[in-house]
Order: C-alpha cells, then sequence, then structure tokens
C-alpha cells in the first residue's frame, strides 16, 4: 500500500488555519483537506505527496473502548508495517502530518478521542502537527510516538522481536513519556535494557511501581557519568539495573 506525507506549504497552511477548520476534524472522511487547499492555492496541486516506498498493508487496532490501550498492539503493527523507512524521513513532520490527515484520518480520529465536546485548536495541534520542539513532537504525535517506540525497542535478534515493550503494556504513555525523556533515548541498546530488567523483576512477582521506575532511569542517567554506557552489552546493563534495583530495595 502507499502512504502520503503532507507537503510543506498544506502543512503551514493547515496549521495556521485550524480555527477555521476546527469542526471539519470530526468528519467521517478526510475530503475536506484537498477541497480546501484547492481553494487556498487555486486548483493546482494536491495537499498530499505519495511516500516512494511501498508499505506492507495494515490495519492499526481501534477495538477497545479505551483507546490509550490499545497503543501496546499498535506499536508492534505500525512499525512492522513501517519498518524500512529511515531515521531522518522519521523525524519529518510532513510524513506524520500527511498520515493523520489521509491513511490514518479515522484513527486519528479515535486515537485523539475527538468529540464536539473537547475539540479545541491545541489537541489538533499537538496531536496532528507538531507543536513542540522535535524530540518532545515525536513522543507526543500519536502516529510519530508509536513508530519510535517501534523503533528503539525492536530487536530483530531476539525470538519476539518485541520483546522489551512488554513492561509498556500497562500504563504504556507514562511510562513512554519518562524514558523517551531520558539522555540515552538515542539508544536502542540502553532503552532495551531498561524495559527487559523492569519486565524480569515483575516475573519474579514484584510490581515496580512508579517511583521505582523513575529511580532506575535515573540510576541509568548517573551511571553514564560514571562510565561509557555503550561499552556494555544489553545483557551487562540490564544485569546492573536488576543488581540496583535489589539494593535499594533491600529493607522493603
Amino acid at each position: 500500500m502507499k502512504i502520503h506525507f503532507m507537503k510543506e506549504d498544506a502543512v503551514a497552511y493547515f496549521k495556521g488555519n485550524i480555527k477555521s477548520n476546527i469542526n471539519l476534524y470530526l468528519n467521517d472522511n478526510y475530503n475536506w483537506i484537498e477541497e480546501k487547499y484547492r481553494v487556498y492555492n487555486k486548483d493546482r496541486e494536491s495537499a498530499f505527496g505519495e511516500f516512494k516506498l511501498e508499505i506492507p498493508k495494515f490495519s492499526l487496532d481501534m477495538s477497545n473502548e479505551k483507546p490509550e490501550s490499545t497503543d501496546y498492539n499498535n506499536v508492534k503493527i505500525f512499525y512492522c508495517a513501517l519498518k524500512n523507512i529511515s531515521d531522518i524521513q522519521a523525524t519529518d513532520e510532513r510524513l506524520w502530518a500527511g498520515m493523520a490527515h489521509s491513511d490514518l484520518f479515522q484513527f486519528m480520529i479515535y486515537r485523539c478521542k475527538l468529540t464536539k465536546e473537547n475539540i479545541n485548536e491545541k489537541k489538533i495541534l499537538t496531536n496532528f502537527f507538531f507543536n513542540y520542539g522535535k524530540k518532545r513532537s515525536l513522543i507526543v504525535h500519536p502516529l510519530a510516538r508509536l513508530w519510535w517506540v517501534g523503533r528503539l525497542l525492536y530487536d530483530e535478534k531476539k525470538k519476539d522481536p518485541f520483546e522489551a515493550l512488554e513492561y509498556l503494556k500497562n500504563d504504556f504513555s507514562t511510562k513512554v513519556f519518562s524514558l523517551f525523556s531520558s539522555n540515552f533515548t538515542n539508544n536502542p541498546t540502553i532503552s532495551r535494557a531498561i524495559l527487559k530488567a523492569l519486565f524480569e523483576i515483575e516475573l519474579s512477582g514484584i510490581k515496580v511501581d512508579r517511583k521505582g521506575y523513575l529511580e532506575l532511569i535515573r540510576y541509568v542517567n548517573l551511571l553514564g557519568g560514571v562510565i561509557i554506557l555503550d561499552y556494555l552489552s544489553e545483557d551487562e546493563l540490564k544485569e546492573k539495573i536488576i543488581k540496583h534495583y535489589y539494593n535499594i530495595n533491600k529493607s522493603n
């Protein structure tokens, strides 16, 4: 299947005209995007361009009344479908704005829980475009977030390439924001080691609460100031994290 990006001029146009278009985001389809843009540019071109890479056909999970609970499954679906795009392409607002306004428009309405009662300019700006610096926007934008979580946790060497994703199965958004706000988020090995350590701890019957989770992220950040984490294998770092957790929780 083909996916679409939004042309730079179209991004600027729709980003600057959210207020006048806001109720159209509740439509069942995105035909209005092309209609509005043709009026704006006098029928010269489409608002979208076709992404050159052929993508395997996929459908995102929209089965739960709580859309956030589908993120875990959708990371797997979405990243596997788009794993051949480059990191540079995956940091481009035009790609995510394009898919949000076309190929995955219905999913966006579902995931953002858009209703007449809650729709507002900031909600559209934040979810359909980039509203912050690039790093934060990649985690805030619902589609970019799915892809980048997959990008940093996917390990093709494992029988289950998404093994590290298991710890994020519950309370996905909160855990993702905490993890990807850290200094090491561009290193898949470190990110996977942390999540695998946490999952292994929980498999032993211990529930790692939010305080414990943040403490381990803090530990890895501090550890990175003492040793070069890149020199450690994923398993070596995972064992250090597990050992640290049990050391600080001996009295509990």
